[in-house]
């Protein structure tokens, strides 16, 4: 069973002999504990699968008015179309722009006059330039793309085509129209897997509540039933009853009587209801992972406590200094005894860094030890026979 951030702290501080913090106060092992858990992420990431969607929708305009997409024959816009700010690309022309405003399912607002009647158009998701490529922009900090699947459950070779967008290696005859008026529909998810940080969570309870109904795709959750004032931080992991995915926090909150709104990401797969329960994850650490961030933040506590040493046997060097000249008030060879104690400080401070240097390679060579190697993969193409 995963530890608490309660239990951990207890751990560390036993760890160093100081159960009553007396050395290490809370905001200096708080610290610490998420330095030495970025550190850990590095090598061992939490795997967080969200689901996207292809989008490929095509048709021809019907009626060639200035600054509008018009298409009665499918009739297939969504009012979301101008949220997601879908981008139109006039295949005939070679020109572009994005969708601005929903008038109804058969006509859109645009950026730029581009389309005429008879004109042909693609749709393609937010900044993207064909219907292979995914936004991934508003996905909270993470650390890279562990891999891709489209369909989902069958893995591909993907590209970075900048920081917010992936390309599918797939040919464009494999991607599915996601007309949405189509019965059936047709497969458009595309499921990222993300590295993310390890998560510690702090709050004391994990487990609240819905406050309010929240439509499908809302991305604020407001919260209820946790513990007063605590803090909910970005990056923690939370899961809703009767929902599929796990949702990030993307923008954290201070608690009023254990009550707030968080932004969470992705938006909500289904509608909530209020009262619905919320339970916060409450470590994504395995057991082995626990005990390596134990030896690395208590080794970071110890560098710490070194420099706090180091600065004490200056301070002594220059009080001796001060007083080489003046009368000794604390008896013969005042200015020498304070060397002697300063030179004892910094031997002390140089016995706890060797320490903690040591006990952080140890802890540094187990980590590498269960990281594994991300290999370069060559998956199938994903091509249609002619």
């Amino acid at each position: 069973m995963s530890l608490s951030y309660a239990t951990f702290v207890t751990r560390i501080l036993q760890w160093l002999q100081d159960t009553g913090a007396a050395t290490f106060d809370a905001t200096e092992t708080g610290y610490a504990i998420e330095n030495e858990l970025k550190r850990l992420s590095r090598y061992v990431p939490a795997l967080i699968d969200v689901i996207f969607k292809i989008e490929s929708r095509e048709g021809s305009d019907t009626a060639g008015t200035a600054s509008k997409l018009t298409d009665t024959t499918k009739s297939q816009f969504l009012s979301t179309d101008d949220d997601n700010q879908k981008v139109i690309h006039n295949i005939t022309d070679d020109t572009w722009a994005v969708v601005t405003g929903y008038t109804s399912t058969s006509v859109l607002t645009l950026s730029a006059n581009i389309m005429a009647s008879g004109e042909e158009y693609e749709i393609y998701n937010k900044r993207c330039r064909n219907k292979r490529q995914i936004y991934i922009g508003d996905m909270p900090p993470y650390l890279w793309v562990d891999s891709v699947e489209y369909p989902v459950g069958t893995e591909r070779n993907f590209i970075r085509v900048s920081k917010d967008i992936i390309e599918l290696e797939v040919d464009d005859a494999l991607i599915e129209d996601s007309n949405s008026t189509l019965s059936p529909l047709n497969n458009v998810d595309v499921l990222v897997k993300f590295a993310l940080p390890q998560v510690l969570c702090q709050l004391t309870d994990l487990a609240g509540a819905c406050t309010n109904i929240e439509p499908v795709d809302e991305t604020t959750l407001a919260v209820k039933n946790l513990t007063g004032s605590e803090i909910i931080e970005v990056g923690e992991l939370l899961n809703i009853a009767g929902h599929k995915q796990t949702y990030i926090v993307a923008t954290g909150v201070t608690l009023s009587s254990g009550a707030g709104d968080i932004v969470v990401y992705p938006g909500m797969e289904s509608a909530t209801a209020v009262d619905d329960v919320i339970t916060f994850v409450k470590s994504t650490l395995k057991p082995n992972d626990e005990e390596i961030l134990e030896q690395l933040v208590a080794a970071a506590l110890k560098v710490s406590d070194a420099e706090r040493h180091r600065i004490q046997a200056l301070a002594d060097m220059v009080s001796g200094r001060a007083l080489i000249n003046t009368t000794n008030l604390g008896g013969s060879d005042v200015a020498y005894k304070y060397s002697q104690y300063a030179g004892v400080l910094m031997q002390i401070a140089r016995e706890l860094v060797a320490s903690a240097r040591e006990q952080q390679a140890i802890a540094i060579r187990r980590l590498q030890g269960l990281a594994q190697p991300r290999m370069a993969r060559v998956l199938p193409m994903g091509t249609v026979s002619v």
